[in-house]
């Protein structure tokens, strides 16, 4: 019986991309959208899929330091950034400039 040819180097990339997981981590996920991202990741879960949902109690986005040990704790493959400052409209018009300053920061 003849044996196999050789696997290309594409073919080894592929399966070497096939069991190694994706890490997707979620920024602000105990909002309305990381909440909502959370639904549907139940539902449709992938197994070659992590996926880490982090709140504001998980570290201090605007530290650089903070988030550079969260990456460096969870590794992601991708990331979906969906944390900011938020507070209601009353008080995002009576504190715009501190809301402004703190999301620029988180996303600095």
């Amino acid at each position: 019986m003849a044996e196999p040819p050789p696997k290309s180097s594409k073919d080894k990339e592929a399966a070497t991309a096939a069991s190694v997981k994706d890490v997707v981590l979620v920024t602000g996920g105990n909002g309305l959208v990381g909440q909502g991202i959370q639904a549907v990741i139940r539902g449709e879960r992938r197994s070659n899929e992590d996926w880490v949902f982090l709140s504001s109690k998980d570290g201090d986005l605007t530290d650089a330091s903070q988030t550079r040990a969260i990456f460096e704790k969870y590794r992601p493959t991708k990331v979906i950034h969906l944390a900011a400052m938020v507070g209601g409209l009353f008080k995002n018009l009576s504190h715009n400039l501190d809301f402004w300053r703190l999301n620029m920061l988180i996303n600095d």
